[in-house]
């Protein structure tokens, strides 16, 4: 290939593909935002901005209050609580129209939406603005991650909308609402008490034994029995204290007391 033939090529190349990349990125946007103007419902907390093309007069930026409604132009007071972005947007127009405009173009858009809420075992628990495509996994980065006690199989939401107000199970992809209360719980614990340098709870994780609980307490004492110990299962009704070896597995709940040796 020619230095002509290459020096064309690198033009062609540098100009076609940003405007490729441009043209699909504007393809999402619009997507996703024709989705929130159908499916976003409004609510207490959210900012909305209002605009009629033509008339700066009627452009309006309001927040939802506690009762849902807003004062606007003409219309006086709207109930904008439960709505959709669209269906406000068909309510101002039908409202101007004929009386004050002909045909009136209205744009409705959030631009701040109101939080979701994140606590338990979470770096910053608190609340943070919703964003659209919010999952569980970009909510727990937001608040800066886990805490080292942290439970990553047991998290829980209760849905803005539900009135029931039930903690319910949710993974890691799932999306999140605005209103929506994250809840990260903590590890079950365990419990080492006796012949160990360090006593006291620790976080149960799956497949824990004796060895390791031993390790995370700092290990044995000099005084301690170094064959095993003693449980207290917290499933046991009778709460009887039972021998327990190093490679036995250990249970959340359980209170074990690593004996002394006499010899």
């Amino acid at each position: 290939m020619t230095n002509i033939n290459l020096l064309i090529l690198l033009i062609a190349l540098t100009t076609v593909l940003p405007f490729g990349i441009t043209f699909a990125e504007d393809n999402d946007t619009n997507a996703s935002t024709q989705d929130a103007s159908t499916s976003y419902r409004l609510a207490t907390g959210d900012r909305v901005r209002i605009e009629v093309f033509g008339e700066d007069d009627l452009k309006r930026d309001v927040t939802l209050t506690d009762n849902g409604k807003i004062s606007y132009p003409f219309l006086g007071e709207l109930k904008l609580e439960g709505i959709t972005l669209r269906e406000l947007e068909t309510l101002i127009r039908t409202g101007l129209q004929g009386a004050y405009l002909i045909n009136p173009d209205v744009n409705v858009s959030v631009i701040e939406y109101r939080p979701f809420f994140i606590n338990g075992e979470i770096k910053k628990s608190g609340s943070y603005p919703y964003q659209p495509g919010l999952t569980l996994r970009k909510a727990i980065a937001l608040a800066g991650g886990f805490t080292e006690y942290a439970s990553q199989e047991n998290i829980t939401v209760i849905h803005e909308n539900d009135f029931s107000k039930t903690p319910v199970p949710i993974q890691f992809d799932k999306a999140i609402s605005p209103g929506d209360i994250i809840t990260i719980t903590e590890y079950r614990r365990i419990f080492i008490n006796g012949q160990v340098k360090n006593p006291g709870s620790y976080p149960y994780k799956a497949g824990l034994t004796l060895r390791k609980i031993i390790t995370l307490a700092g290990g044995f004492t000099q005084r301690a029995d170094t064959s095993g110990g003693y449980i207290i299962s917290e499933d046991d009704e009778d709460q009887e204290s039972k021998e327990i070896e190093l490679e036995d597995n250990v249970s959340p709940g359980d209170i074990i007391t690593i004996k002394q040796s006499f010899f």
